[in-house]
């Protein structure tokens, strides 16, 4: 009996020790993070992703109107959110205000705005971004720099993170930038 509890204390090391040498992605036991990559733990749910968001804006070439909308996500306290004039790295000053209706619902909208033959000439070039304000960062939590689609002719696509923010932001209350482990 002895022996039969002695062989089955070994085979369950011996399978724990598989199981948890199995965990993650096969090559290394922790993963960096950085600013734009956080966990922020809810003290409800327990893990969320960090602040982000993406969008787009459509340009009418003939009536240089500009449309279009962005989705944030984990964004506390918004206090607005523009698009500003601004290369990568850079910060500069609205050019378009952005609505966010309903409110509280982390959807921003621009309908109608009109651009001038300058200002449509700098967002081609790259040189617009969207920035998302809170009462925490009230130069800018999350950041997108508004780039051409690949496909669509006159239509700017905007990936918002916590890394394309200029100045950096302070962390929102419950991230950090570090390892994890597992």
């Amino acid at each position: 009996m002895k022996i039969l509890k002695k062989l089955s204390m070994v085979i369950l090391f011996f399978t724990s020790v598989i199981f948890v040498g199995s965990c993650g992605s096969g090559g290394g036991g922790s993963t960096a993070l950085n600013g734009s990559e956080s966990i922020t733990l809810d003290p409800v749910t327990k893990v969320t992703s960090a602040p982000s968001g993406s969008g787009s804006i459509t340009l009418d070439p003939v009536t240089k109107v500009i449309s279009g909308s962005f989705t944030t996500v984990n964004v506390a306290n918004v206090t607005a959110a523009h698009i500003h004039d601004g290369n990568v790295g850079v910060a500069g000053p609205v050019v378009v205000p952005l609505l966010q209706s309903p409110a509280g619902s982390g959807i921003w909208t621009v309908t109608n705005a009109v651009l001038t033959d300058p200002q449509i000439a700098r967002l081609q070039a790259g040189g617009y971004y969207v920035n998302v304000h809170t009462t925490l960062n009230a130069a800018g939590e999350i950041r997108g720099q508004l780039t051409p689609d690949g496909t669509t002719a006159n239509r700017f696509n905007a990936t918002l993170n916590l890394a394309q923010e200029v100045p950096a932001p302070v962390n929102p209350v419950g991230t950090s930038a570090g390892v994890v482990g597992y």
